[in-house]
């Protein structure tokens, strides 16, 4: 709640000042992967598979401080920048949609809160492919050793590949519970 209020606050003081006859800048940044954003390992997740949501894009800190910086610059020396005073705007909100730059926020088809979850999975499946492939190849091991009561040929074939002395214990160890191996 206080980021909303402070984002909203920052923003009618802008409209008071365009109204006053003041150049007021105040242009909207893109979602940035920033240091501080990134740290938060969900925020991470979301944005690192955000991408799948077109036109939606997260921008790098470079970017979006280059890109807003050169917004702040247009704004300051362009006569017909919606923060010039002197443009006429149809309302007094379009102050920040003239140069927004919303990273596709604004054309998406999903609400940022309906498409944090889904990126989120998708970052995580890309992330830790290997690891999710070896649990299923181990569960479907299992599933056929409790089933038929002998391990898979690729599972075999990899256990002949391993030296005798780590292979002596699991074979004692299979023995005493009466577990073929």
């Amino acid at each position: 709640p206080n980021y909303i209020l402070s984002k909203r606050l920052q923003h009618w003081r802008a409209m008071v000042a365009r109204a006053d006859g003041h150049v007021a800048s105040s242009n909207v940044s893109p979602s940035t992967a920033t240091s501080s954003v990134t740290s938060n390992a969900s925020f991470a997740a979301a944005y690192g598979g955000m991408h799948i949501f077109r036109p939606m894009e997260v921008a790098y800190q470079e970017l979006s401080l280059s890109l807003m910086g050169a917004l702040l610059i247009h704004d300051l020396r362009n006569p017909k920048s919606a923060a010039n005073p002197a443009t006429p705007l149809p309302h007094p909100l379009c102050l920040f949609q003239a140069t927004g730059f919303h990273g596709g926020i604004w054309r998406c088809p999903y609400s940022i809160t309906s498409i944090g979850v889904p990126s989120a999975i998708k970052y995580y499946l890309t992330v830790f492919r290997p690891q999710i492939l070896a649990a299923m190849a181990a569960a479907a091991s299992l599933v056929q050793y409790g089933i038929v009561g002998s391990l898979p040929w690729p599972v075999g074939a990899l256990l002949r590949l391993v030296p005798a002395a780590v292979i002596a214990p699991l074979a004692a160890l299979a023995q005493a519970l009466s577990v073929p191996f």
